[in-house]
Parts: C-alpha cells; sequence; structure tokens
C-alpha cells in the first residue's frame, strides 16, 4: 500500500513562509495576517504528523486525511512559490533599470491585479487547511510520539549446515579473519553488513557452529540484540549466555563486576546479531565492559547499516553480496519440489524466471520457493511469474516485513529520497550527482543552516548507501574515457526487493512509460514520471494529462512540440530531455514557473530563448554535449538561484553572457569563455565558490599576471577538475582541435606564461588539463613546489609545443592517468636524476602519448645517453601514437590494454612480451594514416609472435605484410582460443590472399570464444570467408566495411548455415557488394550502408525468425527484396534512408509494420507516398513514432553505433 510522506514538505513550507521575500508583500492588505496563519497551522501539523504518518499503515481514515492534506500542502507550496518567484522578478528588474532603481519595490508590476489574484489563492488555501486540520482533531493524535520499536522474533545461534546453500566462500573468510586475527589485541570487532533478508544472521550461525572455531575460542556467547540497545539487559544477557544463569543483579555497578570476572582471561567469540544502534556511547559504554577477556577475543556483529559497523569501530566489515543464479536456483528447487519427485520441466522454465526477480536474496527465494510448492498448475506458477514478488500473499514473516523494518527506521527526509528512486526502472544506473540535485529541486533535501544542499545530499545518499537502500553495481567508480580525456563517474543501483519496496511506498506517485507502454495506461496522479523508447510525444498533451506532475524525464524519445502552449502542468520542476530530437525547448516559459531543474543533454538545440533568464527559481541547468549551442541568455546574471550551470561539450558556445559574476548561488560552472570587456572577462570568477569542474577558455584574453588573479582560482578550495586552454573551444586528447594552429609571438608567449603563473589552484585539485599554452616552460606552482599538484589524479597536457621540460610528474604519489599531446620538445618523460631509489609514476594506471615527434626515451637528461627504460607497477593501460623516434619499452608488469600506432623504433617482439595483456591494438605499415601516408614499420630483430599470449581478449591489427608472421601458422591462435573475444582486422590482405604456409582454416577454428569480428579495407577479399566464419561458434558480430573488391558468395558456396550463433550483421561501404552472405536463423539484427551496387535482396531474409531489426542507408541502387518475408515475426524496427529505388514493401513485412517499435523511411519518394498517403498510410498511422520523410522542423537523434573501444573504454 503506497504511503503518504508529509514531513519534509510541512518542514519545506515553514522554512518558505519564514522567508525574507515572502515578508516584503506583508504591505500588501490582509497577505501578512493570511502568512501567519498558515504558519501556525503548519507548526500545529507538524507536532502531531510523526503520529499520523505511522498509524496511516493500519487506519485507512487516517491514509485519507493525509492525502487530502498532502494535496493542500502542495497547492500552498505552489503559491509561496508565486510569491517568491514574483519578488525575484522584481528584483530582477529594478537592478536592470538603473533608472529605476528608486522606485518603489512593487511599482514595475501591478499591485492591485497581484493583490487580489494572491490574496484570493492564500485565502482559500487557509481555510481549506483549517477544515482539513479540524478533521484531523478527532484522531487525537499524540504530539511528537515516541520512536515505535517492532516486536522481533529472538534469533539463536543454531542452523543446519546442509540446508545453507551459497554461503561457503563467505563463511571461509570470516572464519579465517577470526582464526588469524593479531594476538596482542584483546577484543577485535568484525561484522557482516547487508540488506534485510540477505542472510547475515545465517552466515553468522554458520561461522559460529564452525567447529573451527569452536576449537580456537574458549567462550561462545550469542546474543540477539535488535532495536534496543539497552546496555544493562545486554549485560545481563551476556552473563547469563556465558554462565549458563539468569542474572537478576538489580544495579549497573554489580553487574559490571560481574561480567568483566565472567569474562577475565578467556578468548571469547561473542555474536551481537541484528544491531541498529547508532549511539556511539551507548557501544561505548558496552565496549569497556568487554575489554577484560583474554588475547584474540572477537565481537562479531549483524547490521544492515554500515555506519553501525563504523560505530562500533569494526576492524573489517563483510559486504553480504546476492546468492549467484545457480545457488538462488538450488535453495529454490529444494523450496519448491518435493525430495525424490520429477521436476517438471515447463515449471522449471517458469521457475528459473521467478528466481531471478528475486535478485539473489535468499529470503526472497526461500519464500518464493515454499509459496510454489502449494501450486502445481502451469497458470498459478505464471501468475507468480507476472507480479511482484512484494504483492506476493507470503505471510507477516515474509520478504515485505523484513524490507519496510528497515525502511521504518529511516528519518522522514531520508524515506522521501529513498522512495523517489522508484522513478527510475530497475536495473538503471543512477548517477550519484544527479539524484542529489533531483532530490534539492523537489524539495526533498532540509535546510541546515549554512551547510550547501549538496553537502547534506550527499550525507543523505551515503547514508542510503549504508543502510543498504542503495547498492554499488559490480563496478560502481568508472573512469570512462571520452574525448575530454578520463571522466570518474559514481553510479549506484537499487537491489530489485529495494525497488520493488520504494514503488510500493510511492504507489502511483512515481511511474515509468517504458519502450512497450503507452500513455493512457498511467494514472493522472502522477507526479514524477520516466519516459523512455522511441514514441512520438506530443509534450503539451502529456502535462496536460498530469497536471500535477513535478518530475519529467524524458530519455531517447521524439517530441511533438506544436500544442505544449495548452499546458495545465504550472507545477513542474524538473524537466530533464536526454537524446531527445527537440531543437527548441518543448515548454514556453510562462509555464515553468516553478521549475528548478533543466536538462538538455545531446542534443542539437541551437540557442536558449532569452525568456529562461526569467526562470528566477531555477537552480540547475544542464546543456551537456549540446554540440550546436552557440548562445546562452544575455541576462542569465538575474538567475540568483542557479547553483549549478553544465556547458561542457558544447565546442559552438564562443562567448558568456555578460555579468555572470552576479550569480551569487552558483557552485558549479563548467565552462567559462573569457571575453573582450570587464564583464566577460575572467574577473567575473573572482567571488563565485565554484566546485567541482571548471575550464577555462580564450585565455590569450586575459591581459596580464594581474588580470588573471581576479579569477581567485586559489580559493576555490571545492575544484576537483580544472582545465586551462588557449585558442581553443574544447580541449580534447583524442583528435586536433578544429580551430587554425596557434602561432605565439615572443610577446603572446610571455603573457601566456605570467597568466598560468597566476591561475594557480588550490592544492585539492584532482584533474588538471593544459592545453595550446604558449609559453617556454611551466610555471613554478608546477616545476618546483609539487605541494599543490599532490593530490592530483588526472593531467592531461597538449599541444604546448614549446615547453621542452615536463614538470616532475613522476613525483606525483596520486597520479593515475596521464596523456601528453603533440608537447613537440619534449625528449623525455622523467629526468634520469630521480630522487634517490623513489619508485616513478607509483600509482599511475592510464598512460597515452600522441604524436610526440622528439619523445626519445622514458627517462633521460639533455645532452646524455636515455637511460635504462623505467618500471611502471601499476600501470594498467597504454597508448602509443604516433612517438616515431620512441626506441623502447618500459617494464609493464601490470599491463592489460596497449596500442600501439606508427612508432618505427620499438621492436615489435619487445610489444609481444608482455604476455599479460588482455588487449592489444597495432598499426604498422601498409595502414594508411588518417594523412594518408604510410606509418612506418616496426623493427624486427626475431619473427615476432602471439603464442604466449593467453590472456588475450581483444586483439586488433591494422597493417601489412611485416604481421603477416602473427597469424602465418595455426599454433599462434591456439594459445588464446579460450579466451579471444574480439578480432579487428584491418589492412590485413595477405590473410585473405590464401598464401599461408598453413590451412587459414586452421587458424580460424581455434576462434571457439570469438564473439566480435571486425573487417576493414581489405581488397583482397573478394568473396564472403564462409568457410572461416562457419568454424566461429560462437560468433555474436560480424562487421564489414571499406573492403572494396568484396562481391557476394563464391561460385562454390554451400547452403550451409555460417556461424551458428550470429545476432548481429554491419556491412558499410563495400562499392561491389552485389549479395549477402548465408545468414544464420539466430541473427536479430542488420544493417546494410553505402552499398551502391546492390540491387536486390535474396528470399533467405524471409528465414530470420529472430530478426528485430532491419536497416538500409544509402543504396541508391536497390530496387527490390523478395516476397518470402513471413519469417520476420520478430521485427521491431526497420529504417530505410536513401534507397530512392526501393519502391514497395514485401506483403509480409508489411503486415508487421502495426507490431513496430519504430519505422523510418526516408529519402524514397515513392515508399514515403504509399505511407504517407497510399496503401501503408492506416498500417502507419498505428505506430507510436513513425518518422516518414524528412521532418520539418526537428531532426533525429543520432546515436553512437560504433563498436570500437575508443568511444567507451573502463579501466
Amino acid at each position: 500500500m503506497a504511503e503518504t510522506i508529509l514531513s519534509p514538505l510541512m518542514t519545506s513550507l515553514g522554512k518558505k513562509l519564514g522567508d525574507d521575500i515572502l515578508q516584503q508583500f506583508g504591505s500588501i492588505r490582509g497577505i501578512d495576517e493570511k502568512r501567519e496563519k498558515l504558519q501556525r497551522q503548519v507548526l500545529a501539523i507538524q507536532s502531531v504528523l510523526g503520529d499520523a504518518e505511522k498509524r496511516q499503515v493500519t487506519d485507512k481514515a487516517v491514509k485519507k486525511w493525509l492525502e487530502a492534506l498532502k494535496k493542500a500542502a502542495y497547492e500552498a507550496d505552489d503559491i509561496l512559490d508565486e510569491f517568491h518567484y514574483e519578488g525575484l522578478r522584481c528584483q530582477a528588474k529594478i537592478q536592470d533599470d538603473t533608472a529605476n532603481k528608486v522606485l518603489d519595490f512593487f511599482s514595475l508590476h501591478n499591485p492591485v491585479l497581484f493583490q487580489l489574484n494572491m490574496g484570493k489563492k492564500l485565502k482559500d488555501i487557509v481555510e481549506r487547511i483549517d477544515r482539513i486540520e479540524a478533521e484531523g482533531a478527532k484522531f487525537g493524535f499524540r504530539g511528537n510520539p515516541q520512536p515505535r520499536t517492532e516486536d522481533r522474533p529472538q534469533t539463536h545461534s543454531f542452523v543446519v549446515e546442509s540446508e545453507v546453500i551459497g554461503r561457503q566462500e563467505d563463511k571461509e573468510k570470516i572464519v579465517n579473519l577470526l582464526l588469524n586475527q593479531r594476538e596482542n589485541e584483546n577484543v577485535t570487532v568484525h561484522s557482516i553488513v547487508g540488506m534485510g533478508g540477505m542472510g547475515k544472521t545465517t552466515l553468522a550461525q554458520l561461522v559460529y557452529g564452525d567447529q573451527r572455531v569452536k576449537n580456537h575460542f574458549q567462550m561462545h556467547i550469542w546474543v540477539c540484540v535488535s532495536e534496543e540497545f539497552h546496555v544493562p539487559e545486554l549485560v545481563k544477557s551476556i552473563i547469563a549466555l556465558a554462565t549458563g544463569k539468569k542474572c537478576d543483579l538489580p544495579h549497573m555497578d554489580l553487574l559490571q563486576r560481574h561480567l568483566r570476572e565472567v569474562l577475565s582471561g578467556k578468548r571469547y567469540l561473542l555474536v551481537m546479531d541484528d544491531v541498529w544502534n547508532e549511539d556511539s556511547e551507548k557501544w561505548d559504554d558496552l565496549k569497556n565492559l568487554l575489554g577484560t577477556g583474554g588475547e584474540g577475543s572477537a565481537i562479531l556483529v549483524t547490521t544492515r547499516n554500515d555506519q553501525v559497523s563504523r560505530i562500533m569501530g569494526a576492524s573489517t566489515s563483510h559486504l553480504l553480496r546476492p546468492l549467484s543464479e545457480d545457488d538462488s536456483w538450488t535453495l529454490f528447487s529444494k523450496r519448491a519440489f518435493v525430495t525424490g519427485a520429477e521436476e517438471r520441466p515447463e515449471l522449471i522454465e517458469i521457475g528459473k524466471e521467478i528466481v531471478k526477480k528475486c535478485g539473489g536474496m535468499p529470503l526472497a527465494v526461500k519464500t518464493m520457493g515454499s509459496l510454489m510448492r502449494t501450486k502445481n498448475e502451469v497458470k498459478d506458477w505464471s501468475a507468480v511469474m507476472g507480479s511482484e514478488i512484494l504483492d506476493t500473499n507470503v505471510g507477516e514473516d515474509g520478504i515485505l516485513p523484513a524490507l519496510r523494518l528497515s525502511y521504518n527506521h529511516l528519518p522522514p527526509h531520508l524515506k522521501q529520497c529513498f522512495a523517489f528512486c522508484s522513478i527510475f526502472p530497475k536495473d538503471y544506473e543512477m548517477e550519484k550527482d544527479m539524484l542529489i540535485q533531483l532530490w534539492i529541486a523537489n524539495g526533498f533535501i532540509p535546510s541546515e543552516g549554512r551547510k550547501d544542499l549538496e553537502v547534506t545530499g550527499e550525507e543523505i545518499f551515503d547514508e542510503l548507501v549504508g543502510r543498504s537502500f542503495v547498492q554499488e553495481p559490480a563496478q560502481v567508480i568508472r573512469n570512462e574515457r571520452f574525448i575530454y580525456g578520463y571522466e570518474r563517474i559514481e553510479k549506484y543501483m537499487m537491489h530489485d526487493m529495494m525497488h520493488d519496496l520504494a514503488k510500493s511506498i510511492m504507489g502511483s506517485d512515481c511511474s515509468q512509460l517504458l519502450k512497450s507502454g503507452h500513455l493512457e495506461e498511467l494514472p493522472n496522479d502522477i507526479r514524477h514520471l520516466f519516459i523512455s523508447g522511441p514514441r512520438q510525444l506530443d509534450i503539451g498533451k502529456t502535462l496536460n494529462k498530469f497536471p500535477n506532475i513535478f518530475t519529467l524525464l524524458l530519455r531517447k524519445t521524439y517530441q511533438d512540440i506544436r500544442t505544449a502552449d495548452l499546458s495545465k502542468a504550472r507545477s513542474l520542476k524538473v524537466l530533464s530531455l536526454q537524446y531527445t530530437n527537440s531543437i527548441e525547448l518543448p515548454v514556453k516559459i510562462r509555464y515553468l514557473k516553478h521549475l528548478r531543474y533543466l536538462e538538455i543533454f545531446r542534443n542539437d538545440i541551437a540557442e536558449l530563448p532569452e525568456a529562461i533568464s526569467e526562470l528566477f527559481n531555477l537552480q540547475i541547468l544542464k546543456l551537456c554535449y549540446c554540440w550546436m549551442l552557440c548562445k546562452l541568455p544575455e541576462a542569465m546574471r538575474n538567475m540568483r538561484n542557479l547553483r549549478h550551470l553544465y556547458i561542457n561539450g558544447c565546442p559552438t558556445l564562443k562567448h558568456m553572457p555578460a555579468g555572470m559574476g552576479q550569480l551569487s548561488s552558483l557552485k558549479t560552472l563548467t565552462k567559462y569563455i573569457v571575453g573582450d570587456y570587464n564583464e566577460r572577462g575572467i574577473r567575473e570568477l573572482k567571488g563565485l565558490n565554484l566546485g567541482g569542474q571548471l575550464e577555462l577558455y580564450n585565455l590569450e584574453k586575459v591581459r596580464g599576471m594581474e588580470d588573471a588573479r581576479e579569477a581567485n582560482l586559489g580559493s576555490k578550495q571545492n575544484l576537483r577538475s580544472l582545465a586551462l586552454c588557449w585558442g581553443v573551444s574544447e580541449w580534447s586528447i583524442l583528435y586536433k582541435p578544429p580551430e587554425p594552429e596557434v602561432h605565439f609571438l615572443d610577446e603572446e608567449a610571455e603573457n601566456a606564461e605570467k597568466v598560468l603563473a597566476a591561475l594557480e589552484p588550490h592544492s585539492g585539485l584532482k584533474r588538471l588539463a593544459i592545453w595550446q599554452y604558449g609559453g617556454l616552460c611551466f610555471p613554478m606552482w608546477m616545476m618546483d613546489s609539487l605541494d599543490l599538484l599532490r593530490n592530483l589524479v588526472q593531467i592531461h597536457l597538449g599541444y604546448c609545443r614549446r615547453c621542452e621540460h615536463l614538470p616532475p610528474l613522476w613525483k606525483l604519489s596520486h597520479l593515475e592517468v596521464l596523456s601528453l599531446t603533440e608537447m613537440d620538445s619534449i625528449k623525455h618523460l622523467q629526468s634520469s636524476r630521480s630522487e634517490g631509489t623513489m619508485q616513478p609514476f607509483p600509482s599511475l594506471k592510464n598512460l597515452a602519448l600522441f604524436k610526440m615527434q622528439s619523445l626519445k626515451s622514458w627517462s633521460g637528461e639533455e645532452g646524455g645517453d636515455p637511460a635504462a627504460p623505467p618500471c611502471f607497477l601499476l600501470l594498467v593501460r597504454i597508448e602509443i601514437r604516433d612517438c616515431p623516434n620512441l626506441t623502447s619499452m618500459p617494464v609493464l608488469p601490470s599491463l592489460r590494454h596497449l596500442t600501439i600506432k606508427g612508432n618505427s623504433k620499438i621492436p615489435l617482439e619487445s610489444v609481444l612480451s608482455l604476455t599479460t595483456l588482455s588487449s592489444l591494438s597495432i598499426e604498422t605499415s601498409s595502414a594508411n594514416t588518417s594523412g594518408g601516408t604510410q606509418s612506418p614499420s616496426f623493427p624486427q630483430a626475431s619473427i615476432p609472435s602471439l603464442k604466449h599470449m593467453n590472456s588475450l581478449e581483444y586483439l586488433s591489427i591494422i597493417g601489412g605484410e611485416e604481421l603477416r608472421p602473427l597469424l602465418e601458422r595455426e599454433d599462434e591462435t591456439r594459445g588464446f582460443s579460450s579466451t579471444l573475444q574480439s578480432l579487428g582486422l584491418g589492412n590485413c590482405n595477405w590473410l585473405f590472399s590464401r598464401q599461408l604456409l598453413s590451412s587459414p582454416l586452421e587458424i580460424w577454428t581455434n576462434l571457439t570464444s570469438l564473439r566480435y569480428l571486425t573487417i576493414s579495407n581489405c581488397d583482397a577479399l573478394e568473396f564472403w570467408p564462409e568457410e572461416e566464419l562457419r568454424g566461429l561458434i560462437s560468433l555474436k558480430m560480424l562487421d564489414v566495411s571499406r573492403c572494396r573488391n568484396l562481391t557476394g558468395p563464391s561460385s562454390t558456396s554451400v547452403e550451409q548455415g555460417l556461424a551458428p550463433h550470429l545476432e548481429l550483421v554491419r556491412i558499410d561501404d563495400c562499392e561491389n557488394l552485389m549479395e549477402l552472405l548465408k545468414l544464420s536463423a539466430s541473427l536479430k539484427s542488420l544493417e546494410i550502408w553505402s552499398c551502391p551496387n546492390m540491387k536486390a535482396l535474396t528470399d533467405q531474409l524471409g528465414h530470420l525468425p529472430a530478426l528485430e531489426d532491419l536497416e538500409f542507408l544509402d543504396c541508391p541502387s536497390l530496387t527490390s527484396w523478395s516476397e518470402g518475408m513471413e519469417g520476420f515475426t520478430a521485427l521491431r524496427s526497420l529504417i530505410i534512408k536513401n534507397c530512392p529505388l526501393l519502391t514497395t514493401l514485401p506483403r509480409a513485412l508489411q503486415q508487421r509494420i502495426p507490431s513496430l517499435d519504430s519505422l523510418v523511411i526516408k529519402g524514397c519518394p515513392d515508399l514515403e507516398r504509399r505511407c504517407k498517403r497510399g496503401e501503408y498510410r492506416d498500417l502507419v498511422s498505428r505506430l507510436p513514432a513513425p518518422e516518414i520523410g524528412e521532418p520539418r522542423r526537428e531532426q533525429s537523434p543520432s546515436f553512437c553505433r560504433s563498436s570500437c573501444l575508443d568511444c567507451f573504454t573502463p579501466i
């Protein structure tokens, strides 16, 4: 049953009623009186709200009362917002018009009209809340009730070990900790942490009952603590369990003496099960009494909250993870099927789906297994599979009560923040910063004096993680490589059971509309809505359908903005548009007075309307990766509540609005472009307390050292990422900037040196990028005093062509990522005179060297011989591109990923000796570079070989004859036959020339684990390599591009399936291709791009029952395809672009049109006509988002289809 969480909203109302701006309206007759009455009402309601929120669970009348109160409170909140907005608007008008500064505060607006309108609204809501308050008096709510404790069964120490599944490894880890702890410590605390139902008590029972543990400890005590941490009662329990006799001592002093006597000198194990206490003083009181035990004594704590573990000083904390699918199934089947009875296959199939929904939670698996034991019919099992696990009736001791117990212990604002997470679909990876900002925008974060809302939000988030409401996915913090370096992103998920709990609390307040859903199915009282998937969304009608909506998150939708003016949703606080096609704001500004959060991500919007600057309540504005954005609203300085402005990845944005320094609330400004005038200069940053990321561009416009000091970077202690750029609009580690190369005159170089010297940051910086700096040397704060750089994790230096010496980066103990791009004068990476025996780059994990023309060695001195290559102990990934004078590789014991291109003096065998590699990409001679020239060959002292690379998962070879030995013999691929997942081949004509020493088929049949194969620029490939493909039994994806002589199957081709598990085939720019290869029935996606000679499609396409996506782009000769398309039963997406001779669709394919999720037909005049006005019109009209012909005003969002590793490379 959904709950009403009202406490955070009432707290927010109370704060707004005391706001200075609102009190300025007291001069309007009656307003102040009504404000004061509403303030008294809020205080009175707050005093009994805690009791009401508890009673709603069991009393439907109380729940109805709370729902009515919530609706009224939301309306009151909107009214107060309008007062606040009007006050900010008037302030902005006065400040903009200096001639009218002496006017009365309200002279810029019609005070009579405002008085009548707002006075009536305020009067009505006060009377309404008065009536609701009077109704509430009948319930006799108690003021400030004591927290309710649950009557929970006592746990015990016994468990039947054979009944426990999947916890043997966890048990061994904890047993080893207990047996091997330091003897010189009297008492050591260890904890088991996990969400409710995860099996913490069971694991503790396994450990407690282990014979090794019994033999090691002299005394064994099990105490079930539960919610009440009452020290005297706990002491009595410990004494009774240790002695076997009940303890009735009445006084604490007697108790403490007796306890210390009982434990004195004995090595004991105390298990404290189910601890909730967060009061450190109570724990300290108990811990002091437990210290008389013998050396090696241990306390094992189980808790749902990691904060409890920290308070108790646990030396180790074991986070209990969900069971594997195999273990979950074993546990489920033991409960669901009668021992010895035959397990019916149809029930097994359904049962495994039920187990998946349990998410590895043992309690859920056991409960569902026991439930299914009572059901014998397939229809009953199917009904359970189709329902939510928490909706299943499983008794008072089931899943929901176990999880709700944790929820009941949360403070009200944590309850609200947790429940809001149900807006996202299951398994959605939530970005931590984004979620906190959504909480702020919706008013869920309570204000605590001068503490930033973001800090409070982070504390709330961390507490939810610590209490297991939100959990880290398998790889929580990723370093994702973009063209702007490695970006550290924290993402989290919710366990499916926790998501179900949140959903049960929010009810219809939070909803999702995913790929297969329909807008009409959603209830009208939604307040927070997530929409994802291809659909033609009329955003005006959407907002009209949900007039009370606060949050609208759109992901990959197509918007129709024609009726946006009809919007009735005046309470919208969050509008997020990611990967959408709208090139203008889809809602008029006058409907967005309450908006706090506006995001437009990866969109072709060129400029925001000037009226955006009138969103005076806006706190977060995100415009990331809007490539076409060239202008921000000029009056942004009036947006005084703006806290975060994200404009990174907007390369066409060339200047900033004037007066950005007036945004006194600004905490994040990811990009600032220095202008020519004072109000656009660098001094605008002086008074801003910025944090997070800041990129400064056009630094050539800064006039000397004094001007640069005005930025006051040293005082911005919350900055974590800083980029300092000259002459570019975006810095990038992957490609040369499109701007013309900057040549610095001596005077400009001298100014650059002064500017960089004055832009000295704070020492808390984590990432630093310096781009196209024209000075001869780096400043003192980089070269001599490493104190400012000591915390750096990433450094990116690019196009600083005149600098001959790098800072002593090898001394930075935290540096993990280093990229150097076109540093033309750098000859050595580090000095050979490194101090003492210090390990260079002790933490470096990622190194990228791009176009370092003068780089000769890894270590050395000017005029001296190169030193021996250093050892990079922790380096995991290295990229070396176009460094023609580098002669050797360093010692790399931990290397996993290597990309090397155009390096003539590094011996190939030294590269291939790195047997720890899981990813290797080599580009050598015969491979055309982007400039059309050839990369020089690697020198070879011996025949190179891959045979010892037994861990290789990804291999890319782009090159000519010098790489022939790598794949010339069958034994070369034998070593990685069980590991290689992806193979990329470019310019490898020798591989398909049929002139290898042994049969090429033997090379291919070794690749039994290969899943992804890419072949490009192989002119020797004339026919489909059918025999080779047939042996790739695990192949999932085949990508063939720019093979200009490929025509189709050979004359000896046989009617036999290829690569039996192939799911995706992509063919691009094969100019002579006329016929496809024989396709497997497993194929799910077929993409044909830029094949000008392909004229017809054979009937083999009709025998692809699994095909979901079919795409043809730029095939101008394509005229027809076979009528045999009956097998297209799974087709969901059909895209045809620029195939002008294609006039009709096969009849069977026509019948599939109404079932499609996506239909795109463009550049095909006859097909477009049939879809718009002809015989296909009725079929097409049933689709949610058809795109027929070029759109009138918008463009479809484009998504990266590349499978290359350069797009996404996690560490």
